[in-house]
Parts: structure tokens; sequence; C-alpha cells
């Protein structure tokens, strides 16, 4: 199985989790905004990022992380290529 490395993050107070992929400009890892009351993750390249509900990440990927977190992995290429679970997508088929 083919494996791809990612960046995951998960914003102080937020129940979202973001999958931050190889980007084609800037910073490779996401970076915590600073002067900022909360700990909030960003990165230039948004465009290379999909975000998830936490329960839909553990369903689909059998992890989870906790709220401020920002954690290197190495995820299956096939079910980051899916649009299953993902919050935002244009595909009309996906099982959401």
């Amino acid at each position: 199985m083919e494996k791809t490395k990612v960046y995951i993050t998960r914003d102080e107070g937020d129940s979202w989790i973001w999958v931050w992929k190889k980007p084609k400009i800037g910073n490779w890892s996401p970076q915590q905004l600073s002067d900022c009351s909360i700990v909030n993750w960003q990165r230039e390249d948004i465009e290379e990022a999909d975000c998830y509900l936490s329960s839909d990440f553990k369903k689909k990927f059998s992890m989870t992380i906790r709220p401020k977190t920002k954690k290197c992995v190495h995820l299956s290429t096939k079910l980051l290529n899916n649009e299953d679970y993902k919050l935002l997508s244009n595909d009309a088929k996906r099982k959401k």
C-alpha cells in the first residue's frame, strides 16, 4: 500500500482535522499563528489541504489527534485521494 507523508493539525476548540499535503509553494509544515489567543495552524498553500470532522477522520483513517496538535504522519494515498468524508468536496457521488 502506497503512503504519502502529510501533516495533520487540529486547532484549539475546533472539531476539524486538517490534512496538509506537500505544497506547491511556501512552507511544508503548517505554523502556529502568532499573536493569536488560541492555537491555530496556517500555511500559505491552502489548496493542498483537506479538512474533516474529527469523527469522520477517525472512521476513515482509524486515528485522531488532540486539539492544539500538529503531527507528521504517513497516510494511505488511496484514502487521501478519496473524496468520502471530506468536509469540503465537489464530488456529488461521495458517500456523505
